[in-house]
């Protein structure tokens, strides 16, 4: 049994006193650091255990003083850090006071993973990180004018811009180091893979520099698909977010409507209100949706390998999950599945009997085709063992969280130690790979597949009988409409639907953070709201942003040939990783 957030917090503030200026414990224990103070505060964490910055993003307070009194800052900005302590489960908030004049210090010689996540501050909010030794922009040109995240940058932008200045900035071997340009007629070979390349999964350039076919150094942009989505969640409604995060990890948007959906209903208070038939339709979509996202991720890398048989082996399987989606939600790609207080639709009888051929009699038998093919293969173990090694030690350091975490031997899932969605009245283990390389992150997908379909499964056999919307009169601004019938016959019906449509969820007044197991780590959002009906911000963490960022170093000393298993091993999805 971990400690509870009252002991997470009582043991930081002695651990770390004269340290912050102010603490409180909300939804996390939480502490407002002075960014002179800032370097010795996490020195002190990292002494405790705390090993990993989940997360870190900037908020812009702008003229709203009742939010910066609630934040316990004076300044227009303030920079916010997850940290979490592995495998303990302890987590904790910093926030960091900060303006256009004071630079923050930078974290990157503590904790590799802050590298890409101050970079992206400073693209959107214009903060600056003192000592990070490659700030530039991330997801912008660097010729961009603004900071897209700033209250007073227009959602059209300020003016019309055509073109992507980008100059690359090689991650090296040791040793490998010259001054020269790599672009220069005599140098190393430089060669681009993407944005447009069967082997990339989405719209991102690597930049390789070569001696002969060895990878000597690295370069990465991203942000060829970046539509400001969190940008445009600040002039949405609350449910209307929720399409916005299917097109995040869109291989598997079951997961993202379901953990979102989920975070606003414990910010509500809600939760327990939820009808437990509506919690378990969410588990099984979404543990589908687990394994249509392992199946691309597998079947895609095969291919990149040079395998192709293995594509249409769970090709067929993701296709009768898709159409699954079709029958019980309306939808196969993009879901929207699910809604403030349960789901939109519930599974039939045909829907139930579709899912149990697909666990019990396609998925088995795709899996046994693959493994036969793959597993013992040796040209695919020759391509895959002690390629992108990543030691446990440095996955953590760099963020990484879900199946590629798991690959490095760290025994880490969301749904164990912190369950929620009523995961913890299901049996299923926790599969675990050592080598950290990409055949040990191939075992795993293979092994989840098979403990989602045993989740699966047990939801099925004991599938609640109390609906799937929460039947509550104080509830009545959830977007749980009436019957139409009654809308047109009865005035508080009508009322209802009025009330439900204009005015929509209103969560209380401040902020909060909630994280659940997605198909590539932890997906969370931290929503602030200040009373209305639309977000003052939605920040979303990302897992695939935390992993892509140490690629660079994965790939380093391979051969050019290597990077496709690699990128195929840690499933990047551009949706979730440019947001």
């Amino acid at each position: 049994m971990g400690k509870t957030k009252q002991e997470i917090y009582e043991k930081v503030r002695n651990l770390t006193d004269g340290l912050y200026e102010r603490s409180t414990l909300r939804d996390l224990p939480e502490f407002v650091v002075s960014p002179q103070n800032l370097i010795m505060f996490e020195q002190k964490l990292k002494q405790d255990g705390f090993n990993m910055i989940l997360d870190l993003f900037g908020v812009d307070f702008y003229d709203n003083e009742k939010l910066k009194e609630y934040a316990g800052v004076k300044t227009r900005f303030a920079v916010i850090y997850h940290f979490l302590k592995l495998p303990q489960n302890e987590r904790i908030r910093v926030i960091v006071p900060a303006d256009d004049s004071t630079p923050v210090p930078s974290s990157t010689k503590l904790f590799k993973g802050a590298d890409w996540f101050e970079r992206e501050v400073y693209d959107l909010l214009g903060i600056k990180f003192e000592g990070h030794y490659d700030l530039r922009r991330i997801f912008l040109p660097e010729d961009f004018e603004g900071h897209p995240l700033r209250k007073d940058f227009p959602t059209k932008g300020v003016r019309e811009y055509i073109g992507t200045k980008y100059t690359p900035k090689f991650v090296r071997l040791p040793g490998k180091d010259r001054a020269d340009d790599p672009f220069e007629e005599g140098a190393r070979m430089v060669v681009n893979v993407g944005p447009t390349h069967p082997a990339t999964h989405g719209t991102f350039r690597m930049i390789f520099e070569l001696e002969g076919e060895d990878i000597i150094g690295v370069d990465l942009e991203i942000g060829y698909l970046h539509r400001g989505v969190e940008k445009n969640g600040e002039n949405m409604r609350w449910e209307d977010f929720i399409p916005m995060t299917d097109r995040l990890n869109y291989l598997s948007a079951y997961l993202n409507n379901m953990i979102y959906t989920e975070m606003i209903e414990r910010w509500l208070g809600i939760w327990d209100d939820v009808p437990r038939r509506a919690k378990y339709i969410r588990v099984i979509l979404g543990e589908l949706s687990r394994i249509a996202d392992h199946l691309v991720s597998i079947g895609t890398m095969a291919v990149d390998l040079g395998a192709l048989t293995p594509f249409w082996y769970f090709f067929k399987v993701r296709e009768e999950i898709y159409s699954v989606f079709e029958w019980a939600v309306g939808a196969r790609l993009t879901t929207s599945g699910t809604s403030f207080g349960g789901v939109r639709r519930d599974l039939d009888e045909k829907t139930i009997q579709k899912i149990r051929y697909i666990i019990d009699e396609l998925l088995p038998r795709a899996l046994k085709d693959v493994d036969n093919l793959l597993t013992k293969n040796r040209i695919f173990i020759d391509r895959t063992r002690k390629i992108g090694v990543i030691s446990a030690d440095d996955a953590i350091e760099w963020g990484f969280t879900g199946p590629s975490l798991r690959g490095s031997g760290v025994a880490w899932d969301i749904r164990k130690v912190q369950p929620y969605g009523l995961y913890e009245e299901f049996d299923f283990e926790v599969p675990v790979a050592t080598e950290g390389d990409v055949y040990s992150r191939y075992l795993v997908r293979m092994e989840e597949m098979v403990q989602s379909a045993k989740i699966i499964r047990q939801a099925l056999d004991n599938l609640p009988d109390d609906g799937i919307r929460i039947k509550s009169d104080k509830l009545a601004n959830l977007p749980t409409l009436p019957d139409k019938k009654y809308v047109y016959t009865q005035i508080e019906a009508l009322i209802h639907h009025f009330k439900g449509i204009v005015e929509g969820v209103v969560p209380p007044y401040g902020w909060y953070y909630f994280g659940g197991e997605a198909a590539n780590g932890e997906l969370g959002f931290f929503g602030i709201s200040v009373g209305k009906r639309t977000p003052w911000r939605i920040r979303i963490r990302p897992p695939c942003f935390a992993i892509y960022q140490a690629f660079r170093h994965m790939v380093l000393g391979h051969k050019l040939a290597d990077f496709v298993a690699v990128l195929g091993s840690i499933n990047i999805v551009a949706g979730e990783l440019d947001r």
